[in-house]
């Protein structure tokens, strides 16, 4: 009998300890520069509704659903693939976590290279004074709240 577990991705997220310590990550200081010079692109995993509300200038929205639940799918996979061009991605969500799924389901199940998760989200680089078209809301309602990012 194997060691290996095969959890069951769609139903269960795997804990974000664990996808945490599969991915790159890059703090927004760090990413603005790349960002800006066009170096990476630069993708936003929130439904369409809060993108249009608020995002990172240049950023196309390619959303990876509830946990990034979305992201195991071949068809997240291909409006990556074609947002994205084959550059360098930087992904994010409002505080970071659906896009560390993103990130982890796209290194580690789509084996594409090049891909890196912002830290702390849309929120934090807001946070920081960083670049924003629109505005930038965090629901009291859970919408930043660990898995429900």
């Amino acid at each position: 009998m194997s060691d290996v577990v095969d959890m069951p991705r769609k139903e269960v997220p795997p804990p974000l300890e664990l996808v945490k310590e599969r991915i790159a990550e890059v703090l927004p200081p760090d990413a603005q520069s790349e960002i800006e010079s066009g170096e990476v692109a630069i993708v936003d995993t929130r439904e369409p509704e809060k993108f249009e509300q608020g995002h990172i200038p240049g950023a196309v929205n390619v959303p990876a659903g509830e946990n990034g639940v979305d992201s195991h799918s071949e068809d997240f996979a291909a409006k990556f693939a074609e947002a994205t061009q084959g550059k360098p991605a930087l992904l994010y969500c409002n505080t970071g976590n659906r896009s560390a799924r993103a990130t982890d389901a796209l290194t580690n199940e789509h084996e594409v290279e090049g891909v890196r998760s912002l830290i702390g989200g849309v929120k934090l680089w807001d946070d920081v004074g960083l670049p924003v078209e629109g505005t930038v809301e965090i629901d009291e309602d859970g919408d930043d709240e660990e898995d429900e990012d």
